[in-house]
Formats: C-alpha cells, sequence, structure tokens
C-alpha cells in the first residue's frame, strides 16, 4: 500500500515519463487541488519510491531541458498504481 501522494505521483507518470514540477502539477489537478504538494515532499515520496522499486530515472526527451530530473513507472509501479486504483 502507497501513501495518497505516492498514488497520484504514479498515476502523474502513468502517461510517461515527467519532471518534479510536472509531476507536481499533475498531482494538484488530478486531487482537484486537495494535495499540493511542496517541494521538499514531493521529492521526498519520489525517492521513497524509486528506493522501492517503482520508479526509476528516466531519459529526458529529446526536446526537454536536460538539467530537469525525469522519472518513469517500471514494471512495478505500473502494477503497484493498478492494486491501488
Amino acid at each position: 500500500m502507497v501513501s495518497d501522494l505516492a498514488f497520484h505521483v504514479l498515476l502523474a507518470l502513468g502517461d510517461g515519463p515527467s519532471h518534479g514540477y510536472a509531476i507536481g502539477k499533475d498531482v494538484e489537478t488530478r486531487s482537484g487541488g486537495r494535495l499540493d504538494p511542496t517541494t521538499g515532499a514531493l521529492y521526498q515520496a519520489l525517492r521513497r519510491l524509486a528506493d522501492d522499486g517503482l520508479i526509476a530515472p528516466a531519459e529526458a526527451p529529446g526536446d526537454a531541458d536536460s538539467r530537469r530530473k525525469y522519472f518513469a513507472l517500471t514494471r512495478e509501479g505500473r502494477r503497484a498504481a493498478a492494486k491501488e486504483a
């Protein structure tokens, strides 16, 4: 079982790799504004999800700012999101 924030992060990555700021905005939108994670809380959740093997660092898309850290779901992350849904 994952936290509400972690579940929304997994949902945000369901459409493909993304960076922290975009993930945070997606979480806020998908939760109807109920979740508005601070940068610290978001990156703590990302680190925990990575440690659990649910997300992994990803290559930035060709037209993206290479200074941003991108993340993608792993196979286990997809399973966890489906299970929570």
